[in-house]
């Protein structure tokens, strides 16, 4: 991973710690794998029993200037998508803990199996969540 996204990464967490509504965080995709130094986006993923609170303090982060943002619907999970004026850019997924319990579709199955890190969760958060992606593997290498 860059530099300059450890220094966001961090910051981020740091904010996210201090706020009681959130309750995990993962990297999903190739950024979560320390090794990779390939350009691309840092993403997270985001538990949050207050959805909406989330998603407003996200726009709001004192982290850098903001180039552009854009948000979409993907059923429970909401994502933000930041340019920073830096030139990072950062996905943002927002979701409260039902989404952790849903099926695994292709397209999410194959970025969660590209990569995810659990940087900051309450016990036992993600463990459905990283059985079901180990699963969607699995299924994968048989089909």
């Amino acid at each position: 991973m860059r530099p300059d996204h450890y220094k966001l990464m961090y910051e981020f967490v740091k904010w996210a710690g201090e706020q009681s509504h959130i309750e995990g965080i993962a990297l999903v995709g190739p950024c979560a794998d320390d090794e990779n130094e390939e350009d691309s986006n840092l993403s997270f993923l985001i538990i949050t029993h207050k959805k909406k609170k989330t998603l407003e303090a996200i726009l709001q982060l004192p982290l850098e200037p903001i180039e552009q943002a854009s948000q979409e619907e993907y059923g429970l999970l909401t994502s933000i998508k930041v340019v920073y004026a830096s030139g990072i850019e950062a996905d943002y997924g927002v979701a409260g803990e039902e989404w952790l319990h849903l099926p695994l579709e292709d397209e999410l199955g194959a970025a969660l199996m590209s990569g995810f890190k659990v940087i900051w969760a309450g016990e036992e958060l993600f463990a459905g969540l990283q059985r079901a992606i180990a699963d969607f593997a699995m299924y994968k290498e048989m089909t």
